[in-house]
C-alpha cells in the first residue's frame, strides 16, 4: 500500500524536484485526480456502512442565567433546530410555552436558543434572567439529524429497535415528506426515510434516543494530506485479536479509517507481520482496534515494535500509485514531452485495468428481470 507520505516522496523522486513548493503542487494534482477518478464509476470499494444513533425527541432541561440550557440526555442540538418548551411550573424568564425557538449549538447536551433562524446563525441568544420553577421539558420540532461527515449518497437504511430490524423505504419527494409529517403518527415503527441538506429523517419518528440507524452509503473522497504517524511503539498485539496496545503513543479518534502496519523485522520479540490493517476504532491514546483480526505473530508487553499509521487513497491497493503517476505526468507535461508521454502511458494502462477489474459493481451471474424467476446473464458466458 502507498500512503500519502509515500506518494509525496515518490512524486519528488519522479519529478527530480523535492522543493516544498513542487511537493505542494503535487498534492493538489494528486487530490484533483483522486476525486475525479472516483467519480467516473459506481466503484464498489466506495460503498460502506455507517451507523448513527437516534436522538431523544424530548428531554428535561435546566437553564442558567448565562443563557445556556442543559439537557439531561443527548438531544439534537444542530444550530437552527426548532424547539419548544413546556413546564410543570414557570419557565425561566425569557422563555415562553407554545413558542418556537431555534437552537444555538454548544455541545451534545447544551445549547442556547434564539427567536429566529437568522438570530441563531448570528449567535444572538435569548436572555435568560432566572431558572424558573418546576420541571422544564424541551421538545425538538425538527425530525432530521445530521449525516456522518463522510457520507455522500444514501442507498438504503435500516433501523434496529428493541432487537428488531426495520428497513424503511426512501421517501420519493419533499412534497410527500412534508405531507407525511403534517399527519398524525400512531406508531413509531419507521416506514420512510428522507435525506435533505445533509440531514436524514425517519417517519414515523423514533420515540427515544439510542436506537441504531444504519446507513448503506457511498462515501465522500477526502483530500490526501495527512503525514505518516510513527510516535511511540506497539507493545501488545495478539494473533486473532482486533486489539492493539501502544506505548508512548498519542492515538486520536481522527485516525479511524487510516491504516496501521507493524514493522516486520529480524528481531522476533518486536517483529510484526508487515501487513496493513485498517483502524476501526480508537479506545484511548494507547489502544486501538483493527477492522480485521491480526493474522501475524503475537507481541507481548514490552515488545516495543515500530509501526506506521498512514492515510491511504480510497483506491484498491494495486492502484494506489495512480494519483502520483498523474501528478508526475502533469509536471513533465510542461517540462519534457518524452517523460510526460511515459507517465501518460502508465496512467492510461492503470486506469484501464482499474475499470476492467472494478468498474462493474455487480458481478453476479444472475440478472433480476423483475419477474418471479431470475434469468442468467448471457453476457457472462462464451458461446462456441
Amino acid at each position: 500500500m502507498k500512503s500519502y507520505t509515500t506518494l509525496r516522496a515518490t512524486y519528488g523522486v519522479d519529478t527530480k524536484n523535492t522543493a516544498s513548493a513542487n511537493l505542494t503542487q503535487g498534492d493538489e494534482w494528486m487530490n484533483d485526480y483522486h476525486r475525479k477518478l472516483l467519480s467516473k464509476a459506481d466503484w464498489p470499494f466506495l460503498h460502506k456502512v455507517r451507523e448513527i444513533t437516534s436522538y431523544a425527541p424530548t428531554s428535561t432541561i435546566t437553564a442558567a442565567v448565562t443563557g445556556i440550557i442543559t439537557a439531561t440526555g443527548t438531544i439534537l442540538t444542530i444550530t437552527g433546530t426548532e424547539v419548544k418548551f413546556s413546564t410543570t411550573g414557570t419557565l425561566p424568564s425569557g422563555l415562553s410555552t407554545d413558542t418556537t425557538y431555534y437552537m444555538i449549538y454548544q455541545s451534545a447536551t447544551t445549547f442556547k436558543v434564539a427567536t429566529s433562524m437568522a438570530n441563531a446563525l448570528a449567535g444572538t441568544a435569548v436572555t435568560i434572567a432566572d431558572t424558573g420553577t418546576g420541571t422544564h421539558t424541551a421538545e425538538i420540532q425538527t425530525i432530521m439529524q445530521p449525516l456522518p461527515y463522510d457520507v455522500d449518497l444514501i442507498e438504503s437504511v435500516y433501523v434496529i429497535v428493541s432487537g428488531q430490524r426495520y428497513t424503511p423505504q426512501p421517501c420519493p419527494s419533499r412534497k410527500m415528506w412534508d405531507q407525511l409529517n403534517s399527519s398524525d403518527q400512531s406508531t413509531t415503527t419507521p416506514a420512510w426515510w428522507f435525506v435533505y441538506d445533509g440531514e436524514i429523517g425517519l417517519y414515523p419518528r423514533l420515540s427515544d434516543a439510542g436506537y441504531v440507524i444504519g446507513l448503506n452509503c457511498k462515501i465522500r473522497v477526502p483530500d490526501l494530506n495527512i503525514a505518516n504517524y510513527t510516535t511511540g511503539t506497539v507493545d501488545i498485539v495478539t494473533n486473532g485479536s482486533h486489539k492493539v496496545t501502544g506505548s508512548g503513543t498519542s492515538w486520536t479518534t481522527p485516525m479511524v479509517g487510516r491504516w496501521i502496519r507493524i514493522t516486520h523485522s529480524d528481531t522476533a520479540a518486536s517483529s510484526g507481520d508487515g501487513e496493513w490493517y485498517q483502524i476501526s476504532a480508537i479506545e484511548s491514546t494507547t489502544v486501538l482496534y483493527l477492522d480485521r483480526p491480526c493474522g501475524g505473530r503475537s507481541l507481548t508487553t514490552g515488545a516495543s515494535a515500530a509501526y506506521i499509521i498512514g492515510q491511504m487513497p480510497l483506491l484498491p491497493e494495486a492502484y494506489h500509485d495512480l494519483p502520483e503517476i498523474y501528478a508526475a505526468f502533469r509536471y513533465w507535461l510542461k517540462e519534457d514531452d518524452t517523460r510526460a508521454t511515459e507517465f501518460r502511458n502508465l496512467l492510461i494502462d492503470g486506469q484501464n485495468e482499474l475499470m476492467q477489474s472494478y468498474g462493474v459493481n455487480d458481478l453476479s451471474m444472475v440478472l433480476d428481470s423483475g419477474e418471479d424467476e431470475p434469468y442468467i446473464n448471457p453476457n457472462l458466458y462464451i458461446n462456441l
